[in-house]
Formats: C-alpha cells, structure tokens, sequence
C-alpha cells in the first residue's frame, strides 16, 4: 500500500479533468444524445466513493513486461484503445511499475498541443470535396448518428481519422468507451505522477497510417471501414480484443494471425507490416536507446505491438534484454 493515497489523490484530480479522447473527438456534450433508448449512456467520471472503491479493487489487466539490461529495469505494457469504467484503472503490479519508473513512453503524448493540433488538423481541401462528391463523407456521418455520436465534432476533423475514430466508438453499446482506454488512463495518471512523458512516435506518424499518401489507397480504407461498421464486423472484432485484454489471455494475443482477419491476403499482409511490424522496429529503438541512457521507462502502447516474434518483446530480447512475463504470470518463464 506504499504510495496508494497519493496515486488516489493524482486518479481523482485527473479523472475530474475531460477524458482525452473527448476532448479530441466528442467534445460536444452527449447526454442529450443518450435520451434516445437505442443509444448507451454517456462515458462518465466516477463520483469520489466509487473510485476509491475502483482503485482497491482493480486488477491488472492487459499485459506487463519487465525488461532488464546494464543493471536496471523498465517495463513494457500492452494496452487497449477502448475499455469499460470498471476496468479503467491499473491493477497494483502496473501501478508499481509505473512508481518505478522515471519516464512514461507512450505512442503519442495527447498532453501534448503540438500532437493535438497534429491530428486536429483539417482534411486537405481537394481530398476532402472528392470525399463530400463521391458519399463517403456522407456515409461516415450517417454512422456517426447512428453510434449516437455528435457529427457536428467531426465537421472539421480529416475524414480518415473520423473512420478510425467510429472504428474504435463501435463497442459502447457493449459498454466498451473510447474514454476508458487504458493507454489514456495511463497517461493522465502519469501526468499527475510528474512523470516525464516520452511520445514513442510523431503525431504525423500516426495521421498518416489512416490518411494514406494517395486518394485510392484513402479511399479504400474508409471505404473497408464502412463495410466494416455497417455489417457489425467492427463490433465483433473489437469486443474481441477487448476481452483478450481484460483476460489477459497471453495465447490469444501471441496467436492474433488466427483471428485478426489482417493476414489473409497480400494487400492485408503489407497493411500489417507497415501498422505494426514496421513502427515497433522503431519503437524498439528508442526504448533501447531511453534504457541505454540510464532511465527507467515504463512503455505503454496497443497490446498488438506485443505480439509474436516480431512484437516488443521478442525484438527487445534480441537486443539483450531479460524478459520477464508479469501479467499474466508466466507459466513458463523463459517462454517469450
């Protein structure tokens, strides 16, 4: 319990603060919006006797490495981007981890105004009348109403994050929220921690993944997107991830290529090399170099980016870390 009522003190004032993926998509007010039966109610802070009681009681979810080399320790947690309210909060073993550390890295630093103004910025002009011409803006919008959220929020957003965004809204009706994902959880925290934040990636990074250089190749993806979302594919596929995250079910996870529906064709073999493979080869690097330097670091990002022979921790062992499973307990620990 060292160190637990000034980690309740930090969740509490952070908490009180706008849920970051609110404040970057859904920052109109919702609750008007949940007075329609079909639509599920609006993510919410819990009031003050409910988080403590979601504090002593949470669990560790999710997936945790502890990763050592020249004499000093960092750890690696695989997070997820939607989750529910009573999952929010880091069990007691991510919490120590993250005391332990000196820096928090993460994908993308959303405290960041740079970043923010990043992924705020608007569609290109040209792209966005192709877009507007051809329905797709139109299809997304009509989704978005669908999903109970508010289109006015995405009216100068790029289109292609508002696909990626209502890919990620899909579960609230299952109770799973954009709001609660475990990486923006963490990152509050660890900003109230006075933990120096470390962005793993640049935020044009990530705009590019869903704003592809070419209109064919943007257009494909809302276009799959939409498929997607409309057939309830999106839902299914979401609700699974989520639950092997909050089961910590290591064997999915490292198995991901027999569910993912990512690797089933040339095209989806590339796409999943270049939004996986390809950034944690970089992300590696700069964690080698972060622990080089002397600093403890506690790394959160997407719980895919842990997976298989070419996940975190499988090219951090390459280059000389021990790796030991945390959550889930290894059953076999020299087992990656």
């Amino acid at each position: 319990m060292v160190g637990f009522k000034p980690y309740y003190f930090c969740v509490e004032s952070i908490l009180m603060k706008r849920l970051w993926l609110a404040a970057l998509l859904f920052a109109v007010p919702m609750q008007a919006m949940a007075q329609a039966s079909r639509c599920p109610a609006p993510a919410s802070v819990p009031p003050k006797s409910e988080l403590l009681h979601l504090l002593m009681t949470a669990q560790d979810r999710g997936f945790l490495w502890k990763i050592t080399k020249d004499g000093h320790s960092s750890w690696l947690y695989g997070t997820i981007h939607a989750s529910r309210q009573e999952w929010m909060l880091p069990g007691p073993l991510t919490r120590m981890a993250m005391m332990k550390s000196n820096i928090v890295a993460l994908e993308l630093n959303l405290q960041d105004p740079a970043t923010l103004a990043t992924l705020r910025r608007p569609e290109d002009p040209d792209r966005l009348q192709h877009l507007i011409q051809t329905g797709r803006k139109k299809k997304l919008d009509d989704l978005a109403e669908t999903l109970c959220l508010p289109v006015a929020n995405f009216s100068k957003t790029a289109v292609g994050l508002e696909a990626a965004g209502l890919s990620t809204a899909v579960g609230r009706v299952d109770g799973y929220y954009p709001d609660y994902a475990a990486d923006l959880v963490i990152q509050g925290i660890a900003g109230g921690m006075k933990k120096d934040l470390i962005a793993l990636e640049e935020a044009q990074t990530q705009r590019d993944l869903v704003i592809a250089a070419n209109q064919a190749d943007e257009d494909d993806f809302i276009d799959t997107t939409i498929k997607n979302i409309s057939s309830g594919e999106a839902r299914t596929d979401e609700k699974r991830i989520i639950e092997i995250w909050g089961q910590s079910d290591m064997a999915q996870l490292q198995h991901y290529d027999a569910w993912c529906k990512c690797l089933r064709t040339p095209k989806e073999r590339a796409e999943t090399k270049r939004l996986l493979d390809d950034r944690n080869i970089e992300m590696a690097r700069k964690i080698l170099s972060l622990h080089e330097s002397g600093k403890s670091l506690f790394v959160a990002v997407g719980s895919l980016h842990m997976a298989g022979p070419k996940g975190l921790p499988a090219l951090l062992k390459q280059d000389g870390f021990d790796i030991q499973q945390v959550v889930p307990a290894a059953t076999n620990p020299s087992a990656l």
